[in-house]
């Protein structure tokens, strides 16, 4: 009877088992796509390890497909095509080319699209505002990436390092966010030093081919061009090795050509990443405005709404949001360490799990826009501390 006791007892847990491993097989598992403009870039390998090595790691019912680096429309296209093919129910875009022409490619094939961390141009964000497959974006906006260029170049001027600048303008022509960057840049030097260029900050900030100019005192270089691309970086170098400058400011990653840019004093509206680390180590990076990794957490939450069922409740009055969020700013290494440690954990970050549950209606019934509104709006590094105390 003891026997038979205890085989009873020994097949109900064998069923237990079976039953809740059956019960995870049937959980359902969201699909979603993440277009990147190059799988190298540190600042999107960091914010990748933040999606991937921590929120899919806690919310299982969560798989992320990543493209390849993508450069051009064709290839982010052909990507929107392949992932909507196997089966992905949204997709995280950092990077554009035709907003009004994949996102009605997505909505095609009832896929939502959102924009997480980027400055959306106004006039195209109007074009998909009322598709109902666009969730909307979140970004710093065209007034935050202007103060950031105009802060960053104030602080040079103000130390007096050099008069001499070589400014690294990023996708100038064709990127909204380093246009302003570039521009707020540009303006910032010439009322630091009383000039004025004969060309206007806006053409200057919009050019693209390199183009350098001289009024009192203060002499400017204004380099187009992605320089994480290989070629577009060695020109940099060149024209730099030319002409050298005291300062170099970027509106884009500068750890590929750092290097080469001899005894010059760096200044970077990038991401908080170890690279970056390493240079304010070695004295070359003075100024870093920069997003951090898991600034992106609100904009999962976001997505995380709309594959779950609940994309109508997340929406500005039918419409699309737009949610601002801005950078950190750092000029020693002390300071950066501090902040990137809150930025990069593991098992403490500025955006935790328990943050966006709250905010995801799948799990808190009561969550609403101004509560994810709210916790994105706080992403500033004292309310990131805060939050973790």
């Amino acid at each position: 009877m003891k026997k038979i006791a205890t085989l009873l007892l020994a097949l109900i847990m064998v069923l237990a088992i079976a039953s809740c491993g059956h019960k995870n097989e049937q959980q359902p598992i969201h699909k979603i796509g993440v277009i990147v403009y190059d799988l190298k870039d540190e600042q999107v390998q960091a914010f990748r390890q933040y999606m991937e090595g921590y929120l899919g790691k806690n919310f299982s019912d969560v798989d992320f497909l990543y493209s390849a680096g993508i450069t051009t429309e064709e290839e982010e296209m052909e990507f929107l095509k392949d992932a909507i093919e196997e089966g992905v129910e949204g997709i995280i875009a950092f990077n554009s080319f035709d907003l009004e022409k994949e996102v009605e490619l997505c909505a095609s094939g009832g896929v939502y699209y959102l924009r997480p961390s980027s400055t959306t141009d106004p006039e195209d964000f109007d074009k998909v505002a009322d598709n109902p497959y666009f969730l909307g974006y979140f970004g710093p906006g065209n007034e935050m990436e202007y103060q950031a260029g105009y802060d960053m170049v104030a602080y040079f001027a103000e130390e007096k390092i050099s008069d001499s600048y070589f400014i690294l303008s990023g996708g100038a022509g064709s990127n909204v966010m380093h246009e302003q960057r570039t521009e707020g840049m540009l303006d910032a030097l010439q009322k630091a030093y009383g000039v004025q260029f004969d060309q206007s900050s806006t053409e200057l900030a919009s050019a693209s081919e390199p183009v350098s100019m001289e009024a009192g005192a203060l002499k400017v270089t204004v380099f187009p061009g992605y320089i994480g691309v290989t070629d577009v970086g060695e020109k940099a170098v060149a024209a730099f090795e030319k002409d050298p400058a005291g300062v170099v400011m970027s509106t884009i990653p500068v750890q590929t050509i750092a290097d080469s840019l001899k005894d010059a004093s760096l200044g970077t509206i990038d991401c908080y990443t170890q690279a970056n680390g390493r240079l304010f180590k070695n004295g070359s990076l003075k100024y870093l405005c920069g997003k951090y990794e898991s600034i992106i957490g609100p904009a999962f939450a976001a997505m995380y709404n709309a594959v779950t069922g609940y994309s109508e409740d997340f929406r500005e009055d039918g419409k699309a949001f737009t949610i601002q969020q801005g950078f950190w700013v750092s000029t020693s290494y002390q300071d950066f360490q501090k902040k990137y440690e809150l930025s990069s954990g593991i098992t403490l970050n500025a955006y935790s799990y328990e943050d966006l549950l709250e905010v995801c209606k799948a799990h808190n019934s009561n969550a609403t826009l101004d509560d994810l509104k709210k916790l994105a709006g706080a992403w500033d590094f004292d309310s990131a501390v805060q939050r973790r105390k």
